[in-house]
């Protein structure tokens, strides 16, 4: 049965977005190069948002679409459609891959996931802080339909060579920026559905990730189901 699982989700994987591969440490800005995303939604510049103001009423939901700062019954939020950057107090972040893997081999033996498959969210985040800070363990989280789902932490640190919090020890100086995976461990229903039900969690350097969202707390949000459109060239007038 697991075998089964594991190749539908093989076969799911050629589907949704490619994962970057591979994490590396560079000075300069942030941006995402994705090569494919979900379907396309904007055109032309987002309208300007007020972080003071409800996220409904600036069209900042799941029905408008419009990406932006709000708050919510208390809470912050900074959110980004997938293909866009969202910029915290202290980071800016992109997510520039997502892909799968049904587990891991490693000479002591395989090691499976809990439920069906790791997803791996590719990174890249840039230290907006005027000081060092290293990029925790559960700094993240996914949220699929009702569901969500914390880092696999054990698999961050011990397993994934490719996971950010060992590329470089996790550490990003003043305006770097640094490239890697966070993993997650789901199930097959949620991830057939990430791409319709689908948001990505970030919270600040130093703070840790909870499904009980806290008041004053400023939390970014990437949504999975929704799309950037780079705006057309405007034509020059003859």
């Amino acid at each position: 049965m697991r075998k089964q699982v594991a190749l539908a989700l093989l076969v799911l994987a050629a589907t949704i977005v490619v994962s970057a591969c591979g994490g590396t440490q560079e000075a300069g800005t942030l941006g995402a190069n994705t090569a494919t995303a979900p379907r396309g939604l904007r055109n032309g510049r987002p309208p300007h948002t007020d972080p003071n103001k409800s996220c409904d009423a600036q069209g900042v939901n799941s029905t408008q679409l419009n990406p932006g700062a709000c708050t919510e019954a208390g809470v912050r939020y900074v959110v980004a459609n997938y293909g866009g950057v969202v910029k915290l107090r202290t980071l800016a972040v992109a997510i520039t891959g997502v892909g799968v893997a049904p587990g891991y081999r490693r000479p002591e033996g395989n090691i499976a996931p809990r439920y069906d498959a790791f997803l791996r969210v590719t990174l890249q985040v840039q230290n907006r802080d005027r000081v060092a800070h290293r990029f925790g363990l559960g700094q993240t989280m996914l949220g699929i339909g009702s569901d969500n789902y914390l880092e696999s932490t054990e698999i961050e640190r011990n397993v994934h060579p490719e996971a950010i919090v060992r590329v470089n020890g996790g550490n990003i100086g003043p305006g770097e920026t640094l490239r890697g995976d966070v993993v997650f461990d789901i199930t097959e229903g949620d991830y057939r559905i990430l791409q319709q039900r689908g948001r990505f969690f970030i919270w600040n350097f130093g703070d840790r990730a909870s499904p009980q969202l806290r008041r004053g707390e400023q939390i970014g949000q990437i949504r999975l189901y929704a799309g950037e459109v780079t705006p057309p060239p405007q034509q020059p007038r003859g």
